[in-house]
């Protein structure tokens, strides 16, 4: 029996890339340790991730123990997990990024992005772990996002991996709910509502993200308003597309369109015979 994951890879590096550009430099001032930091984030820019990696750890090597620097190179962990052809070493990999996470969130336990950068390694490591681990996983992921949105409000990548869990947890398999329930008493609360309302608040903080969009429609969908979905898939299309992720968004907004527009006239057209009996 195999869970879905609470992140897609997308998810994770999208939220990754939000968690660096949400980081200071380095506390110490070090000259050489700016430069290592600035020609990392260009190398994480250029999607570079070994690059970007090996300029983050001379650095750390330089100014040991700087939250910023953990949380850089934590990120570039993250996106290694999706390169790493060996599930094994893939979830190595899963856990290193949470451990420089985890780092971070010890020194500075009121960074926000520390804590929601532990949220997605405990979501990223489900894919790695089995059921019962899966289960407890999800409940820190939880209260980590919870956490990072307690001490900012205003970032939309929390609100989408809060919705993203509601989403997840919400339609997960009845044997893991009922595992859950035997084991812990239950999951934390959860619902598609709570997903949708998630998803809406981060496309209020960053509109021109088409992922938290995207992500919004398919809870609609999941709720059957399918006309607040078409909306989303709308706006998906209006939108500029930043990489190949937001292109296959725009071409699922393009094919929930299609669809409903042929239910549409679908039904039009069973309703017109109805009237001529």
């Amino acid at each position: 029996m195999r869970a879905r994951h609470i992140f897609a890879p997308r998810v994770a590096r999208l939220c990754g890339m939000a968690l660096l550009l949400g980081c200071s430099l380095a506390r110490a001032g070090n000259p050489q340790v700016t430069e290592l930091i600035k020609a990392g984030d260009f190398d994480d820019a250029h999607a570079d991730t070994r690059g970007a990696l090996a300029l983050f750890q001379q650095a750390d090597k330089l100014t040991p123990n700087d939250p910023a620097i953990l949380l850089r190179i934590s990120k570039q962990y993250l996106d290694l997990i999706s390169q790493t052809k060996s599930a094994s070493e893939a979830g190595k990999v899963a856990q290193t990024s949470l451990d420089y996470a985890k780092r971070a969130e010890l020194l500075d336990p009121q960074n926000a992005k520390a804590h929601l950068c532990v949220a997605i390694g405990y979501g990223r490591l489900t894919d790695f772990t089995d059921n019962r681990t899966k289960l407890l996983y999800s409940k820190y992921t939880k209260e980590e996002t919870q956490k990072s949105i307690m001490l900012d409000p205003t970032d939309p990548f929390a609100y989408h991996v809060l919705g993203r869990w509601n989403y997840c947890i919400s339609s997960l398999n009845p044997m893991l709910k009922l595992m859950a329930k035997y084991i812990y008493g239950g999951l934390p609360d959860a619902s598609m509502e709570e997903a949708a309302r998630n998803l809406k608040k981060a496309t209020e903080l960053a509109p021109l993200r088409i992922i938290h969009h995207c992500e919004l429609a398919r809870a609609y969908k999941a709720l059957e308003k399918n006309d607040l979905a078409a909306k989303e898939w709308e706006t998906i299309l209006l939108l500029h597309a930043n990489d190949k992720e937001d292109e296959a968004a725009q071409k699922e907004a393009q094919i929930g369109l299609k669809g409903r527009q042929q239910s549409q006239a679908l039904t039009a057209s069973l309703s017109e015979k109805e009237k001529r009996r």
